[in-house]
C-alpha cells in the first residue's frame, strides 16, 4: 500500500485538537476532509504505528466497562513541531496542490492557526517561479507536441493562481485569517 505524502501530516493535524482513538481519528478525517483526502482503516493503523515508532505520537490503552479497550493516540511535542513545519511550507510540485495545499488550507482554517496568509503568499510566489521556468523552457522548445504540453502546464498554474486569488484569499479574509 502506497501512502499519500500528506496523509501522515493530516493524521498529526487531526491530533492537534487533542488525543483520540483510531476510529475517532478516521471519522474526523473522513468527515472533515474526505472530499480532498480519503484514508482507509488499514492505512490509518499502519501510519499510526509508524508515527508512534518515529516518536511523533504516543499511545495508551484505555479500558471501558463491557466494551473492548481503546488505544488512545496523542501528539508528542516533536509531532506538533513536524506538523507545523510542514503546514507552513508551500507545496513544491504543482501536481501535489490538489491534495496537499488543500489539506494545509483546511488545517489553517479548522485549527484557527495564524500564518495561513504567509503560506498563501509563499505558494503564489512558488507558482509564479515555476511558471517563469516553464515559460523559458517553452520558448526554447522546437517540438510542437512538447510546446503543447508546456502550454497545458502553464494553464494549470494559471488556474491555480486564479483559484487562490478569486476563492482562497476572499475565503480566508471572510474568516479573518488573511491580512495580506
Amino acid at each position: 500500500m502506497k501512502n499519500k505524502p500528506c496523509t501522515k501530516y493530516a493524521l498529526l493535524g487531526t491530533l492537534m485538537s487533542g488525543p483520540k482513538h483510531g476510529y475517532d481519528i478516521l471519522q474526523s478525517l473522513n468527515s472533515a476532509i474526505g472530499s480532498a483526502l480519503h484514508v482507509s482503516t488499514s492505512q490509518l493503523y499502519v501510519l499510526l504505528k509508524r508515527l508512534e515508532r518515529d516518536g511523533l505520537l504516543t499511545s495508551s490503552v484505555s479500558s471501558q466497562d463491557s466494551l473492548p479497550s481503546k488505544r488512545i493516540f496523542s501528539l508528542t511535542p516533536a509531532g506538533k513541531k513536524v506538523f507545523l513545519e510542514w503546514l507552513r511550507r508551500p507545496v513544491k510540485h504543482v501536481r501535489d496542490l490538489r491534495l496537499e495545499f488543500v489539506v494545509k488550507l483546511f488545517f489553517f482554517h479548522r485549527l484557527s492557526l495564524e500564518g495561513g496568509d504567509d503560506l498563501i503568499q509563499a505558494q503564489v510566489l512558488a507558482l509564479e517561479k515555476v511558471r517563469e521556468g516553464i515559460s523559458r523552457e517553452q520558448e526554447k522548445e522546437k517540438d510542437p507536441f512538447n510546446r503543447l504540453v508546456f502550454t497545458l502546464r502553464l494553464y494549470t498554474i494559471g488556474i491555480w493562481l486564479h483559484w487562490i486569488n478569486q476563492e482562497i484569499i476572499p475565503f480566508m479574509r471572510k474568516e479573518g485569517r488573511y491580512h495580506g
